[in-house]
């Protein structure tokens, strides 16, 4: 369909340029600038001829126009895939997640309870989670393909071990306490 189009489009084109070349201007036309005969190599009525000529390949000209603009129209974009801030990873209590997405106009939508997101679920810039949320987000714009959906999982932090009094070794009571001796290294 593509190459049957270009090629009737290539065509109607140049027997347009052709005729409308040949057609007899105020000058006489191209044929007299090539010392031609006038107007009466075509016949008496070679204008109105080349006038409905003209008109009817205008016309095929705009419609295969119309066409090509249907044919040849760049495919909807994707949207960006959104990003999550604070990235995914161990967190303790609430936080608060940003939601963001590079495309502009882009609408991201989210869900926490383990559903994938849709147009229907819940959008917005941020979302407060707590520790073992996954968040999943997917961005969306109108006449644009939906972004992927991203996933981040927010585990609970562990806490941290007790703290513990550092143990200093001593000395037994019995007996002075000698010190390491180092040995020379002979020469």
């Amino acid at each position: 369909m593509d190459i049957l189009l270009s090629t009737l489009f290539i065509v109607i084109c140049l027997l347009l340029i052709i005729v409308v070349l040949l057609q007899k201007g105020r000058g006489g036309g191209i044929g007299a600038a090539f010392g031609g005969i006038g107007s009466s190599a075509f016949g008496t009525r070679t204008g109105d001829v080349f006038t409905w000529v003209t008109i009817v390949l205008t016309a095929l000209f705009l419609l295969l126009c119309v066409a090509a603009s249907f044919v040849y129209r760049t495919p909807p974009s994707t949207v960006f895939t959104p990003t999550f801030d604070p990235a995914p990873g161990p967190i303790t209590g609430q936080k608060i997640v940003v939601l963001r997405c590079a495309t502009p106009q882009a609408v991201v939508h989210y869900a926490t309870d383990g559903t994938e997101p849709t147009q229907e679920s819940p959008s917005g810039a941020t979302v407060t989670i707590g520790p073992g949320v996954m968040l999943q987000a997917r961005a969306y714009r109108s006449g644009w393909k939906p972004s992927d959906v991203v996933r981040g999982h927010y585990p609970a932090a562990e806490s941290p071990p007790a703290a513990t009094a550092p143990t200093i070794a001593t000395a037994p009571a019995s007996g002075p306490a000698s010190a390491p001796t180092a040995t020379e290294p002979a020469q």
